[in-house]
């Protein structure tokens, strides 16, 4: 009832729909899809189904909500992909809680390196370059409600700039995250990056002779998407456990698809991953490994990943998540 509250209702308070029916229809019409490049080596490598097991500092991006089942009451991420043609992706977010309220700051950059720049005259370049880095900043705000349900959300300003142009859109995610009372079973919601269209500043440059010149750039949609996942851990005895978690993810602008992850622990400190992402034309695959060091005072996790993206080729991630311990909390 309250996945269906916030798909029904929060479409009247921002001039996006949250969730556009039949997003196969909409392929390429929303912008910004840096957004939606997926954050820590661990969501990786469980084919991103991370809705409802994202309790680790990656969780401000995947559900705020989750901020409040971390095992330390303080929390630093760091997060960092290399794709193809030079392109970088870094993150960071740190977060902190208390018994009832959690409190997050995100940051997060894609780098695209120099770019040669070329016109019909010099289809090898002009000897110049440019740049088209995109950013986002953001703060976030969790709630629990009870000792098993909590409310996140995360308040971010988006930023693009392509050579002198920038585009530039405050945008919201929301998240719920509730365990059932079955063991570790959890439920989770998340609907991020809703808001209003995007569009860049400035006026177009002349196009020629013989075409019309618009007075201002046409607007394009947010990438937002919903997603609804859950997960469980099995276990296997006293040194080995197993957790498996599912995602079904609804994009605005392209067809849905599901998220399958399972997560092999053992002697709690060693952990191998393998996800999948269905109905993807590029990739889908993801499988890596971490390392948990953990101490009387504080944990820190190291995580490596691989994601196959098809004609893209194999990219790496690498995340590190540092903690303080709050013993008896399992993560």
């Amino acid at each position: 009832m309250i996945a269906v509250t916030l798909l029904v209702g929060f479409p009247r308070l921002v001039p996006a729909d949250v969730i556009e029916l039949y997003g196969e229809e909409n392929v390429g019409t929303a912008g910004a899809q840096f957004l939606r490049i997926p954050v820590g080596a661990r969501s990786v490598a469980l084919g991103k189904a991370n809705t409802a097991c994202a309790t680790d500092g990656a969780a401000v991006f995947w559900n705020p909500a989750g901020m409040m089942r971390t095992p330390g009451r303080k929390n630093i991420f760091l997060a960092h992909s290399q794709y193809a043609a030079g392109i970088d992706l870094g993150y960071f977010s740190f977060h902190w809680r208390g018994q009832n309220f959690g409190y997050g700051l995100i940051a997060g950059m894609l780098s695209s390196g120099d770019i040669p720049r070329t016109d019909e005259f010099h289809q090898e370049g002009t000897g110049q370059t440019f740049r088209a880095d995109q950013y986002f900043v953001g703060l976030s705000l969790a709630r629990a409600m009870t000792d098993r349900f909590s409310l996140g959300g995360t308040v971010k300003l988006y930023q693009e700039n392509l050579d002198e142009f920038v585009v530039r859109s405050w945008l919201l995610d929301l998240g719920i995250l509730y365990f059932v009372g079955l063991g570790d079973l959890r439920v989770g919601f998340a609907a991020k990056n809703f808001g209003p269209d995007l569009q860049p500043n400035g006026t177009p440059p002349t196009l020629g002779e013989g075409y019309q010149t618009p007075d201002t750039f046409q607007k394009f949609s947010a990438p937002t998407e919903g997603s609804f996942g859950a997960a469980y851990t099995l276990g296997l005895g006293e040194q080995a456990s197993f957790l498996t978690t599912i995602d079904f993810n609804h994009p605005s602008d392209y067809s849905e698809s599901f998220r399958f992850g399972g997560e092999l622990g053992l002697l709690n400190i060693f952990h191998l991953r393998v996800g999948y992402e269905t109905n993807r034309d590029e990739g889908g695959l993801g499988a890596g490994f971490g390392l948990l060091v953990d101490r009387q005072t504080w944990s820190l996790r190291l995580d490596y990943a691989y994601s196959d993206m098809g004609t893209f080729g194999t990219i790496h991630h690498f995340s590190l998540d540092l903690a303080p311990v709050i013993k008896g909390r399992s993560q």
